[in-house]
């Protein structure tokens, strides 16, 4: 069935109203108006908006086909909390999907990467203190996508994101300063690993020490 030159321009408005949906609700759960545990309904967020209940549900099935809301019958949309369970679970998927990129793109990575995961590894000691976490995790973004970004398959990426966004920006924010600076010093061994050239040390280390909760 042939489609309309208007339903193509229908159907290309929905998405990008629907896009901007997502991006507003995502923006709203990293900064904390929607926190873990909290209830809502499409009608509650309609009205401020002033959004229409089709691209909005839409924008909140997505959000739950990745985790971040369940919709409950009768009773509205829960902003969904992590338990522990559920970090030990992420952290094992992340280590495994980030050591499998790591050694597929290691061998393009040079001295810019380096030199940028230097640098950003370098600013997160700054950024020390429970006040300064949103900024201490873009940092640490900014590190791990310096080798990431050498990727090309987005469906892994993808994932990658949405794991690191619920552990990192709606997830636990309980990270202190030792668990910081642990952090910092991983990612100096990392660098060495990749300094010295050696793949599968790296990706194991990212793996099996990186990825793994030691709090």
């Amino acid at each position: 069935m042939a489609t309309s030159p208007n339903m193509t321009m229908s159907n290309s408005s929905h998405s990008l109203l629907r896009s901007q949906v997502y991006d507003h609700l995502r923006k709203e759960l990293k900064e904390g108006y929607l926190k873990p545990g909290m209830f809502i309904s499409i009608s509650q967020i309609m009205k401020p908006l002033g959004l229409s209940r089709t691209p909005l549900r839409d924008a909140l099935l997505q959000l739950q086909s990745e985790g971040f809301v369940t919709f409950l019958p009768q009773r509205g949309i829960r902003i969904n909390k992590l338990s522990q369970q559920d970090i030990e679970d992420l952290y094992e998927m992340l280590g495994a999907l980030d050591s499998r990129v790591l050694l597929a793109v290691f061998p393009r990575i040079g001295k810019s990467e380096l030199k940028r995961m230097k640098k950003a590894n370098q600013q997160m000691m700054e950024y020390m203190s429970d006040a300064s976490f949103n900024r201490y995790w873009d940092l640490n973004t900014t590190f791990h996508n310096s080798y990431l970004n050498l990727s090309s398959n987005k469906p892994i990426l993808r994932n990658i994101n949405i794991i690191r966004q619920r552990l990192f920006e709606f997830g636990k924010k309980d990270w202190g300063k030792k668990m910081r600076e642990m952090n910092y010093n991983e990612h100096l061994t990392m660098i060495r690993h990749f300094e010295e050239g050696i793949a599968v040390e790296a990706a194991d280390y990212m793996r099996d020490v990186h990825c793994i909760i030691n709090y």
